[in-house]
């Protein structure tokens, strides 16, 4: 019996009979076929609680994707031809007397393969963006509607407004919060694969649920609310407890801002944030960690691939005189090793998650979240203008309406705020620790239709811990013993920033692994892995390693080049 504490809307279940003749991604079987329905016909489909707005024929080719700016790398995608059809799910007004509605992007090729992807997003979402299909590892380039899938994206229930709390003013409407924790996924895959069983005249054999950062946190989600959906995940640096996260960040700015007001005259009262660490501080740290960490794997190579057993001590560091680019001042050394010691309050008790030492901290991938570059005293940092902002406005009860994210971080008390990430009140009934967090290990119903979980997390990733990714699939490993493996498999990545980025090997391909394990019954336990060429970050572009299967660690065999990921086993450390 499944005993999870989540529950379907009621919205997904009264549309389960609509689904259940041919749309179950858990049967195998073929599914009835009708007759497929033209794309420009879909605009008529009745699907409960819908309004589709476009349908379009595109031919093959490439299309500029939204949100990002014309000419940029990777403004462009390959596309084959395929059928585009943009809707508007559960259209409301909402408390604060705006318009919502779940709004999707499904793209469906001419040439189908018969499988469903679910495009996982980033962020607090909010930009309706192209459902291409984008693949877990850095640059690559080619997605999943070019390999034959049927695409589906969704902005979760809101569009982001004007102004530096636009993203975040959703937080403000109950029903906006919960349709951006799970209820806009579930109800987008149920439009998505009804209308897909209407043009192709046959639902999905297979479906599965792909993304990164917050779209990791949509695919745990999925598992754990409704499990019969899906029938595999990747969940890579997830954000499965972003409001402590988001905690954590605020907790960072404090502690650097004190480095930055040491390291710089205040402007207008405030310390310019970039100013905590200089670039070649950061090299300098970076370097001491390789010294200290990077041999602890029998080669040193600019990795460290044994990073649980780094006991890496910033204080070798800090400066004995006046401070120089070969030493760190005591409130620098002081910061780095309280935020990487993670946040805790006044008894001491950690609020989120400690940090792994890596080799990808100096990269502009870590300080473009921790502190930023901006030559002013309005901070461009990520942790203040995402984090921050999602944390007063979206992730506490009751929300705190502010344009001013420095002083709120600056003010954030962590006896007195941090518990309203877990507070309710009588307009929000569910907490975001509750509609947000996606911690339960309880899978059993996903395991029980044959669901597969892939994860992979970058060891330098400056958002999300990944020692926190650790302790989930550890926690799995508690609730299902050896038969984990069987459910689960996790790969570190080493010198890899949030999702891409760092002096890293992180390119690589976890759509294939996963869908050989659940469709042939191949089990990743080692996925290669290339350093990009176009990443300015890597001194060895080109070099292939072997992701290891955690708690397996890559290993050099003794021989062969180093730059080549056959000469590397995956060993128990």
């Amino acid at each position: 019996m499944h005993t999870s504490p989540f529950h379907a809307p009621l919205s997904v279940l009264a549309a389960a009979a609509l689904l259940a003749a041919c749309s179950s991604p858990s049967d195998t079987r073929p599914a009835s076929a009708t007759a497929p329905t033209a794309c420009a016909q879909l605009a008529a489909t009745a699907v409960p609680g819908t309004r589709i707005t476009l349908t379009e024929s595109v031919a093959a080719g490439s299309i500029q994707l939204t949100g990002v700016q014309p000419g940029t790398p990777g403004s462009q995608a390959p596309v084959p031809a395929h059928c585009h059809v943009q809707g508007n799910i559960n259209e409301r007004t909402g408390i604060d007397g705006k318009r919502y509605a779940i709004g999707f992007d499904l793209r469906m090729p001419s040439q189908w393969n018969g499988r469903f992807f679910f495009q996982g997003g980033g962020g607090t979402d909010g930009t309706l963006r192209d459902a291409v299909g984008v693949l877990t590892g850095g640059g690559n380039t080619s997605n999943a509607l070019s390999q034959g899938y049927a695409v589906v994206f969704t902005d979760t229930g809101h569009r982001d407004e004007p102004g530096p709390n636009g993203p975040y003013q959703f937080g403000l409407d109950p029903q906006a919060r919960i349709d951006n924790g799970y209820n806009s996924m579930a109800e987008t895959g149920r439009v998505a694969k009804a209308l897909i069983g209407t043009h192709y005249g046959r639902a999905p054999q297979r479906s599965y649920f792909v993304g990164c950062s917050n779209g990791g946190r949509q695919a745990m989600m999925m598992t754990q609310r409704y499990p019969d959906m899906f029938d595999g995940i990747i969940a890579s640096a997830p954000a499965y407890r972003v409001p402590l996260a988001s905690v954590q960040a605020v907790y960072d700015t404090q502690l650097f801002a004190k480095a930055a007001a040491q390291n710089a005259p205040l402007v207008d009262g405030r310390p310019v944030l970039s100013k905590a660490f200089s670039t070649a501080d950061m090299k300098l740290l970076t370097n001491e960690v390789l010294n200290q960490c990077d041999a602890l794997d029998g080669l040193k190579d600019g990795i460290v691939a044994n990073f649980p057993a780094c006991r890496f001590k910033p204080e070798t560091l800090k400066c004995t005189g006046a401070k120089t680019d070969q030493c760190l001042t005591g409130t620098q050394v002081d910061a780095i090793t309280k935020s990487f010691a993670g946040v805790r309050d006044s008894s001491g008790k950690l609020l989120y998650s400690d940090w792994v030492f890596d080799a990808g901290l100096h990269s502009p991938e870590w300080t473009r979240w921790r502190f930023g570059d901006s030559p002013t005293a309005t901070s461009n940092a990520r942790n203040i203008i995402l984090m921050t902002g999602g944390l007063a406005m979206f992730f506490t009860t009751p929300p705190t309406v502010t344009n001013d994210f420095w002083s709120y971080a600056m003010a954030f008390d962590f006896d007195r705020d941090a518990p309203k990430v877990y507070a309710t009140n009588a307009t929000f009934r569910e907490s975001s620790m509750r509609s947000v967090a996606a911690d339960s290990t309880d899978v059993d119903a996903y395991v029980k239709h044959g669901g597969k979980l892939l994860f992979f997390h970058g060891q330098s990733d400056p958002v999300f811990s990944i020692n926190d990714t650790i302790r989930y699939v550890d926690g799995l490993r508690q609730r299902y013993g050896t038969r984990t493996d069987d459910i689960a498999r996790f790969f570190p990545v080493p010198n890899m920033a949030h999702c891409s980025g760092g002096p890293a090997t992180d390119q690589y391909d976890g759509l294939t692994a996963l869908v050989n394990w659940v469709e042939k019954g191949e089990a990743p336990s080692r996925i290669v892995a290339r350093a990009r060429p176009q990443n300015p970050d890597v001194t060895t572009p080109g070099r292939t390693r072997p992701l290891c299967a955690w708690p397996m660690q890559p290993r050099y065999n003794g021989a062969g080049s180093i730059e080549d990921a056959a000469s590397f086993s995956c060993r128990m450390p």
